[in-house]
């Protein structure tokens, strides 16, 4: 337990966390995020109970630190990889809005990198939305700027569907050589193999930490993944192309709908394995997600995608689609 000036900051087992104290720590995210103007739905106690517990990886958080006066006034999260880049921890802090420039965000903060330090690692990374208090705040802690991030927003329902089936068009001339399969949830035993290697394609992507190593996939990382999204209850949807002359699965498309606040849904990854790019399968993939959406998932109102800054292909492909930037997010890393 620590203690400052402003609260006490109590660390709680993620195993153990309960719905009572997860609902007021998501509607002090919410209450965060709604006053630094970030275009995001509310977050409510059972996603974020979920999201801590399971993760990406089906692992819980490593720590939550609960800053509490007579009412949770914000939690500060650390998460240590443990496959991939195993001297890094990931650290982020909310605090009420009522209950800023009081310490209290500096008081977690310090909380969380020494559960860092124990931990033995070696490097911070943290990250905060441009234009709101957290670049301030992270910099004041001698955090350096690494890349940028860019939140664009699809609107479905504002969208004409005629967009969408034009640019499929135009993307199916450029890959005949190609197929487009749909697939809901868990990959099959058959496709495992395949699902790993398009996954393992992302890495050729752009990253805000030019120090992070890349992800490893295997199948075990593949089912943790998919395990933890649907005990989040974000579902999957993925277009994959095949390539009809060898049969193998090349590229993928990945969407999850928050079942939670199902008229919103969020890209994972999109990719193609290096031999097969050139063909416009990327635009194909994602102008054939938001036709499969409108048929089957017309409650779905918008899809947000999340782009490193120099990623320009991915960019314009997005740009072409309708998308346009909502928010930016400034990452940073700090040695210990």
């Amino acid at each position: 337990m620590w203690f400052s000036s402003a609260v006490r900051i109590e660390r709680v087992d993620v195993r153990d966390l309960g719905l009572e104290l997860a609902d007021e720590l998501a509607q002090v995210q919410s209450d965060a995020a709604r006053a630094d103007g970030l275009p995001f739905p509310d977050t409510s106690g059972p996603e974020l109970l979920t999201s801590l517990q399971l993760g990406s990886d089906s692992r819980p958080r490593d720590a939550l630190l609960v800053a509490t006066d007579d009412r949770p006034v914000g939690f500060a999260t650390v998460e240590l990889p443990w496959r991939d880049n195993t001297d890094a921890a990931h650290l982020r802090v909310e605090v009420r809005p009522d209950a800023r420039r009081q310490g209290v965000g500096r008081a977690l903060w310090e909380a969380a990198v020494d559960v860092a330090r124990a931990a033995g690692r070696t490097r911070l990374r943290a990250g905060a939305w441009e234009g709101t208090p957290g670049e301030t705040v992270l910099a004041s802690h001698g955090a350096e700027r690494t890349g940028v991030g860019v939140v664009r927003r699809l609107d479905l329902h504002a969208s004409s569907p005629e967009t969408w089936f034009r640019l499929r068009e135009e993307a199916l001339a450029h890959a005949e050589a190609y197929e487009l399969l749909h697939q809901v949830g868990g990959t099959p035993p058959d496709r495992v193999a395949a699902m790993v290697a398009l996954h393992e394609a992302m890495n050729d992507a752009p990253s805000t930490d030019p120090d992070e190593q890349p992800d490893v996939w295997d199948a075990a990382r593949l089912a943790d993944y998919e395990n933890a999204m649907r005990g989040r209850r974000q579902t999957v949807h993925r277009v994959v192309a095949r390539h009809v002359g060898s049969g193998r699965l090349v590229a993928h498309s990945v969407v999850a709908v928050n079942e939670f606040s199902p008229s919103y849904a969020f890209q994972e990854d999109t990719a193609v394995t290096r031999a097969h790019r050139g063909h416009r399968l990327g635009l194909l993939m994602k102008a054939e997600m938001l036709v499969w959406l409108g048929e089957e998932r017309p409650e779905v109102a918008v899809v947000d995608t999340w782009n490193d800054a120099t990623n320009h292909h991915m960019i314009a492909i997005n740009e072409r689609l309708g998308a346009t930037v909502v928010a930016r997010h400034q990452g940073f890393r700090l040695p210990l």
